[in-house]
């Protein structure tokens, strides 16, 4: 009986390990097979492929989509890495696919800078035409965009884009546009003077501008006053 004993502890103690030792032979031969595999097949990230990139930083654009070439495409997550890209300053929308072959491909969607908005603060932003302020700026960059500020102004952009349209055909560069009680606007100029724009239909009240536009002289003038329907006033400065 205890012959008998010895020899059931003996084939299960074999049994045992030769359960952990084919393990363990499986797992190491499926590991390698797996790396093998992964280096012909497109299960792993070979590729990235970026379009769309103007003026956000490429580092930022790496840090956000995070990911290795030869990293297995399971563990990469699409929607986590447009939601990171989404999250930078410049970007508005981006799309991300994952194509055949390992290839990642991204897009990116920047917003088109309109104006550089000051508040109430005195902070400047990138603004787009919408109004949307996505990116603080220090007060020297992006000079070639006019200053907007006043109370309300961006409530009332939709305003603008068409006359700055209507008044580059006059050449006049437009430096600053100032809103006016929440009311209107003042749009000073690179020329050294100013147009007081009317409560109301203040896009047409610069039709004036083209029946006078050859009879007003320019030289020392201070602004242009359209705010009464059918009324043109000039102010020039004092000349001694």
């Amino acid at each position: 009986m205890r012959i008998f004993k010895k020899i059931l502890l003996f084939l299960l103690i074999s049994g045992l390990l030769f359960i952990f030792f084919k393990k363990e032979f499986f797992l190491d031969i499926s590991g390698q097979t797996l790396k093998k595999f992964s280096s012909y097949s497109d299960i792993v990230l070979n590729e990235v492929y970026l379009s769309g990139r103007i003026n956000e930083s490429k580092i930022n654009i790496i840090d956000a989509i995070d990911v290795s070439i030869g990293e297995l495409l399971v563990n990469i997550n699409v929607k986590n890495i447009r939601q990171n890209l989404n999250k930078l300053s410049w970007v508005k929308e981006s799309s991300v696919y994952l194509l055949p072959m390992g290839k990642l491909e991204i897009e990116i969607y920047e917003y088109i800078p309109f104006s550089r908005y000051i508040d109430e603060s005195n902070t400047i932003y990138l603004i787009n035409k919408d109004g949307i302020k996505f990116k603080k700026i220090e007060d020297n960059r992006f000079e070639n965009l006019f200053l907007l500020y006043g109370k309300d102004a961006l409530l009332n952009i939709n305003e603008l884009p068409l006359i700055i349209n209507k008044l580059n055909s006059f050449n006049f560069k437009v430096t600053k546009i100032e809103r006016i009680d929440s009311r209107r606007w003042n749009i000073f100029f690179k020329q050294d003077f100013f147009i007081k724009l009317p409560n109301f239909n203040a896009l047409n009240s610069l039709d004036a501008l083209y029946k006078l536009d050859n009879n007003i002289d320019y030289n020392n003038l201070t602004f242009i006053d359209l705010r009464i329907q059918d009324r043109v006033s000039l102010k020039y400065k004092s000349v001694d």
